[in-house]
């Protein structure tokens, strides 16, 4: 094994296996380190779905919905045997938070945000179809929309992104322990632990991506300072043996602006997530039975005939940006210590982990070369070109 790159990511997530693929992709001699599996952790936990939902159609979060459904058809593009594209249905009830014309507006804005896909507009289903959708509850409905999204099997993905980023001549270490990292005249002499042998190399530039341990990381590596701390959201989902239907379906549940996905998987069915804000170690993540009641009870109003109990339940953590003035002014995910050659990953979701990566790939690249003419003249691979 060689005991000296330019790269070392912590994390063998989504994330950091994004990392990985675009910077070997891109020259940067780089080692991935997970401590239990790729995408054993919170990457094998998520919603399983890539694009933006309609919560993100707003002012506030029109910019993350656009970049979430351009990387929508980029993954459909280079993955497309990890991809799959579907119907999914939303009823709109009398109490329903939004209204229809609001929902209406929503869809309207989601078409034109995804005009470059090949994927239909949505559509308005007619009343008298509406018994054609699985035994959707019908008292008091308003309306119900169609709407196409992609789902996938999301530690497939990491897995192949991982495998990618192999292939192009990253270095995979797993299963490791990272101990730590000590500051050296050019970077870090970052010490890993596997059973009882122990090994130590030398990187020029660190990334944490270890999402929720990131603080548990940064305790282990010299000279960062006070970093911020990350903020976790606990998302819950349970799981049914039985199939509810073929057909897919997005309902709301009594948080606003917050609808929960319902969909076959596995073979049964997969309902969620009920979101929560998490504290406490995330080696300990606990799902509470009032986040199952409340998904079962969510399934059980949309259709009364479905009178199953889960059969399983977990829960997955996921990071919020920065905020404030520890946040980078053009991306609130990475933190970037240029002076510490160190980066660290907050608040990056699934669907966008690919240009999160080329982000934080493109600040690396630019500090390890000190902004040279030699790296502003070499052309960047991007990994939209790249199939997995």
């Amino acid at each position: 094994m060689s005991t000296h790159f330019d790269l070392c990511v912590v994390g063998g997530g989504i994330i950091g296996a994004g990392i990985a693929q675009a910077a070997a992709i891109n020259g940067i001699s780089t080692v991935i380190v997970e401590k239990r599996g790729w995408g054993a952790g919170n990457s094998s936990k998520s919603g399983k779905l890539i694009g933006s939902g309609l919560e993100d159609i707003t002012p506030f979060k029109f910019m993350h919905a656009r970049e979430r459904l351009a990387e929508r058809r980029i993954l459909t593009s280079i993955a497309p045997d990890l991809v799959e594209t579907n119907w999914f249905y939303l009823p709109i009830y009398q109490h329903s938070p939004s209204k229809p014309w609001f929902v209406t507006l929503q869809l309207a804005v989601h078409d034109g945000l995804s005009r470059h896909d090949s994927l239909p507009r949505h559509k308005r289903i007619p009343e008298q179809n509406w018994r054609e959708l699985s035994g959707l509850n019908q008292y008091n409905l308003c309306a119900v929309y169609a709407l196409q999204d992609t789902q996938t099997d999301d530690a497939q993905l990491t897995q192949e992104v991982l495998r990618s980023a192999k292939h192009h001549g990253a270095m995979a270490l797993c299963p490791v322990t990272f101990n730590g990292a000590a500051k050296t005249e050019d970077g870090y002499r970052v010490q890993v632990t596997k059973g009882s042998r122990s090994r130590a190399f030398d990187c020029r530039f660190l990334v944490n991506a270890a999402g929720a341990w990131s603080d548990q990381v940064n305790q282990t590596i010299d000279s960062l300072g006070q970093l911020p701390r990350t903020e976790l959201i606990k998302s819950t989902y349970i799981e049914f043996r039985e199939p509810l239907s073929e057909q897919r379906f997005y309902v709301d549940g009594q948080t606003k602006g917050h609808r929960i996905a319902i969909m076959p998987w596995r073979g049964g069915t997969l309902v969620g997530g009920a979101e929560r804000i998490f504290s406490g170690s995330p080696d300990r993540v606990e799902t509470s039975m009032a986040d199952v009641d409340y998904l079962t009870n969510a399934v059980r109003y949309h259709f009364p005939h479905f009178r199953h109990n889960p059969c399983d339940a977990w829960s997955g953590l996921r990071a919020t940006p920065l905020s404030g003035s520890r946040a980078n002014a053009r991306e609130r995910r990475l933190l970037i210590l240029e002076s510490a050659r160190y980066l660290g990953v907050y608040g990056a979701q699934f669907g966008s982990y690919r240009i999160v990566a080329e982000k934080a790939v493109t600040e690396i690249n630019r500090i390890l070369h000190d902004q040279s003419e030699q790296i502003r003249d070499r052309p960047y691979i991007s990994t939209a070109s790249i199939s997995i």
